[in-house]
């Protein structure tokens, strides 16, 4: 039972007052600092923020929200169980805008007020835990949540005392103020280290707030389960048209072309993945895993698309016949749902060298037909983007998709042509579809599809590749290319309808 006169954050007056004297005095330090060294709340605030999430969540019955922060790049998030009790969906909005609908409960703690959720990213942003039962009272933390829906507001304060509870487990007191919204939020030391998690406050009290020790969670992180407790999908309540979606146009832009007739439409689109393996030649194998899924954005009335690929490419070595890891790649990209326009992409490539990784990426946005950003190279060198593009443009990560969701009563005997944008070179690139017959074709997998063969002319190369001929249309096999490659789907895992539709 809790306190009785404690309360889950509850609304209170935000202040506007000086800082700690503590932590005004505390010495500066440069951002990535080893331990025992502090950094100033400038790099602080502006580091750590990144790493905390807003926690949308309906209910049957009402609405609220709460904070979390992400301790794994692989999207683990730690919060508090209230900010989840009893809900019929979550939403984890990053920093970044991103959001993410489908939501994992990987453990849930109801005495001590914890919560692990998982979200499907890559190369998050994630705080490192410090150790509270280190932590003195006096010593100048950071609270960072979402307070009244305040995204990533920084406090600032000192633990207070420790406060032992009926049910037998600490809290830290602190001195940070924390309103309703805060709860979940990281408490953190000048070090940038995370020694505790916000969840309650003394109703009545001046900066009488609580937090839950992080060493509690340790525990649960090292000992969580192979399948979660609970999943949590997109709410269907939260867009007021997510299933009345009209065929878009395609590449309007490029009127009285080969195209006219022609419309996307993604309409009854559920989502799939596919693993695919590629032969390279000289031994070179790359095995990847593409995944398409529908994301629904907080404040935007309509639904959006995600890719998510993850790729290995190996050669085989003599004389012991092992497989040496060549080439990691991964790319996130998110379009509109409805005609593909661009959000947003964003990739990183690592190449062994033979002495050493050498990493190439880039992070792009796009807004009103123009894209900004930056574009690495594995020399270090760097290109910032910013350049107008014109309608009808399709990220190169998804033309095949693209293709794939193309209306017409038959492509047999069409020519389509697709104006795509490659996100490494910066530059557009023209694809032409030419779709020449239909075939028997059987997969790697041993399945038989009636298959549709379409020659691709992309630049300089060609190749002929296999398209499975129900929509959408989902490439199976391709032949030929930059590199003379074969890639072939070993496996394609369909997402099942969601409820409502």
């Amino acid at each position: 039972m809790r306190h009785p006169m404690l309360s889950w954050t509850d609304p209170g007056r935000l202040p506007l007052g000086a800082l700690l004297w503590a932590l005004l005095a505390a010495p500066p330090a440069l951002a990535g600092q080893e331990d025992g060294q502090t950094a100033t709340l400038e790099e602080l605030a502006a580091q750590a923020t990144r790493s905390v999430v807003l926690i949308d969540v309906q209910t049957p019955t009402t609405s609220r929200q709460g904070s979390g922060f992400i301790v794994d790049q692989s999207g683990r998030i730690l919060t508090n169980q209230h900010v989840i009790r009893d809900v019929s969906s979550i939403r984890v909005k990053l920093a970044s805008g991103d959001v993410y609908d489908v939501v994992h409960v990987l453990a849930t703690d109801e005495r001590r007020d914890l919560a692990i959720l998982q979200i499907a990213g890559f190369r998050l942003p994630a705080l490192d835990m410090g150790d509270s039962d280190a932590v003195r009272i006096g010593t100048p933390v950071v609270l960072i949540g979402s307070p009244l829906g305040l995204e990533n507001t920084v406090t600032t304060g000192i633990v207070s005392g420790r406060r032992q509870e009926p049910e037998g487990f600490q809290l830290l007191q602190m001195s940070a103020p924390a309103s309703k919204g805060s709860s979940g939020g990281p408490l953190m030391t000048l070090d940038g280290r995370v020694v505790g998690i916000a969840s309650s406050q003394m109703n009545g009290g001046q900066n009488l707030n609580f937090a839950l020790p992080i060493n509690y969670a340790r525990g649960m992180l090292s000992n969580l389960g192979a399948e979660p407790v609970a999943v949590y999908g997109p709410s269907l309540t939260a867009t007021s048209k997510p299933m009345d979606r009209t065929s878009t146009p395609l590449a309007v832009a490029r009127a009285g072309s080969v195209n006219d007739g022609l419309f996307f439409d993604l309409g009854d689109f559920q989502g799939y993945a596919i693993e695919s393996e590629s032969r390279l030649g000289d031994d070179r194998i790359r095995r990847t895993r593409i995944t398409y899924r529908i994301i629904e954005t907080l404040g935007r009335t309509e639904p959006r698309l995600e890719r998510y690929s993850e790729s290995e490419t190996t050669r085989r070595t003599e004389p012991f016949g092992t497989h040496e890891t060549l080439r990691r790649d991964r790319t996130r990209t998110i379009v509109g749902l409805e005609g593909f326009e661009p959000v947003s992409t964003r990739g990183e490539t690592t190449v062994w060298t033979g002495e050493t990784w050498r990493a190439a990426r880039y992070d792009l946005r796009f807004e009103d037909h123009h894209v900004r950003g930056l574009i690495t190279a594995a020399d270090g060198s760097t290109e910032e983007l910013d350049r107008d593009l014109p309608l009808g443009i399709v990220l190169r990560e998804f033309k095949d998709l693209a293709f794939g969701a193309l209306v017409t009563d038959s492509l047999v005997g069409r020519s389509v042509e697709l104006a795509t944008f490659d996100p490494w070179e910066g530059e557009i690139v023209e694809d032409r579809y030419d779709v020449i017959g239909v075939t028997q074709l059987e997969t790697a997998a041993d399945e038989k599809y009636r298959a549709l063969v379409v020659n691709v002319a992309s630049g300089l190369f060609n190749a002929t590749a296999y398209f499975r001929r129900d929509r959408p249309r989902i490439l199976l096999r391709q032949e030929g290319g930059e590199f003379g490659e074969i890639d072939e789907v070993r496996s394609v895992e369909l997402f099942p309808p969601r409820e409502g539709r």
